[in-house]
C-alpha cells in the first residue's frame, strides 16, 4: 500500500514506511476510528481553578492640575502689574560722528571717477614716475567692460603717461578693461581739464580669428612738418606745418589726401583707426590740445580714434 504520510509505495500494509518510517498498520483502519480521538477533550488531571477578582479601591485625585492653573494665574496679575506701573527703559547709542561727518559718509568715496564718468582713473603724480589708481570698484573683481582713463598734469611729458597707458591697457589683468580718455589738467588748482578719447591696442592679425583688423592711419606732429603714414597702402603724406601747433590747414590737406587714398581702396567696410604720433619732448598738455582739434575732422569722417605714441624724431 501507499504510506499516506509520505506517498510511497511500499507493497505491503504492515510494518513501517521504507520512506518514512511511519507505521502502515493504523493507515489501514477506517478514518472513523483513526479520528475517534479527536472527539475526547484531553484531560491533564488538573482542577479549574477560577481566578478571584481583584479588590477595587478609589484612587485619589491629585491636584497637580489646579496647582499650575493658580501659579499661571498670580504670574499673569505680576506681569500685567509690572507693565502698568513701569516704563519700559530704551537704549540710545552715543553718536561718535556729528551731523557732517555723518553726510559725509553717504557720498561716494571717489568722486573724480564719477565726475569724469569712467570706473576706474590713473592719476599721475607730479613727476610722472607713479600712477595711483582713482575708483569705486573692487580692483580684485573688475566685471567686463569696465572703463579705465588716465589723467595728469598737462606740463609732464607725454613719455611716461603713454608708457604706463600702453602697460596697463596690453597686461594680462586688463583685457576685461574698455579704454575710455587720457585726461589732463589744465591748470594748478586741478579744477579744469581737456580730455581726447583712447582706443584699445589693436590685437595681431591671426589666422584663425575672425575680427576685422581696422585700417591704421598714423598722424605724425612735429614742428616742421606733418605727416600721415597708412602703411598697408604704402602711402606716405607729408605737409609743412608751421610749428609744433594745431594747423589746420595743413591737416585738412594731409587728411583728404588719405581720404582719397582709402577710398580707391576696397576696404569692404573696414574701420580706420587714428595712431597720434608725438615727439618725446612733447607734453602731454600739448599732445591732448592737438589730439582735441583733430578729433574733430577725423570724427566727422567716421575715423576712430585715438592711439597715442611718442616717437624720437630728427628733423
Amino acid at each position: 500500500m501507499r504510506c499516506r504520510n509520505c506517498g510511497h509505495d511500499n507493497g505491503r500494509n504492515s510494518g513501517k514506511c521504507d520512506n518514512c518510517g511511519f507505521r502502515l498498520e493504523p493507515q489501514t483502519e477506517p478514518m472513523k476510528d483513526q479520528r475517534e480521538a479527536l472527539r475526547k477533550p484531553l484531560d491533564d488531571g488538573k482542577p479549574v481553578q477560577h481566578a478571584e477578582p481583584p479588590e477595587l479601591t478609589p484612587q485619589k485625585r491629585g491636584n497637580a492640575g489646579l496647582l499650575g492653573l493658580l501659579i499661571f494665574l498670580i504670574g499673569a496679575a505680576i506681569a500685567v502689574f509690572i507693565v502698568t506701573n513701569f516704563e519700559r527703559s530704551e537704549y540710545e547709542p552715543e553718536l561718535r560722528y556729528s551731523g557732517i561727518e555723518a553726510i559725509a559718509e553717504e557720498i561716494p568715496l571717489d568722486s573724480l571717477p564719477i565726475r569724469l564718468g569712467t570706473d576706474i582713473v590713473y592719476v599721475f603724480n607730479s613727476e610722472g614716475t607713479s600712477a595711483s589708481p582713482r575708483t569705486n570698484v573692487d580692483l580684485a573683481l573688475i566685471p567686463e567692460g569696465t572703463t579705465v582713463s588716465f589723467m595728469g598734469s598737462s606740463s609732464m611729458s607725454i613719455q611716461p603717461v603713454v608708457n604706463f597707458m600702453q602697460q596697463k591697457i596690453n597686461s594680462s589683468d586688463f583685457r576685461a578693461l574698455a579704454p575710455d580718455s587720457l585726461y589732463a589738467w589744465v591748470d594748478s588748482t586741478e579744477t579744469e581739464y581737456t580730455a581726447v578719447s583712447i582706443l584699445k591696442p589693436v590685437p595681431s592679425p591671426d589666422v584663425d580669428s575672425i575680427a576685422v583688423q581696422p585700417v591704421d592711419m598714423k598722424l605724425l606732429f612735429t614742428s616742421e612738418w606733418l605727416r600721415c603714414i597708412i602703411e598697408e597702402y604704402n602711402s606716405d603724406i607729408i605737409e609743412p606745418s608751421g610749428g609744433y601747433e594745431f594747423n589746420e590747414r595743413a591737416f585738412i590737406r594731409v587728411i583728404d589726401q588719405a581720404q582719397r587714398v582709402i577710398e580707391r581702396r576696397n576696404t569692404d567696410g573696414r574701420p580706420v583707426y587714428v595712431t597720434l604720433l608725438f615727439p618725446s619732448e612733447s607734453t602731454l598738455g600739448e599732445a591732448i590740445s592737438i589730439a582735441e582739434s583733430a578729433s574733430y575732422f577725423t570724427d566727422s569722417l567716421g575715423y576712430q580714434g585715438f592711439h597715442i605714441k611718442w616717437v624720437n624724431v630728427t628733423d
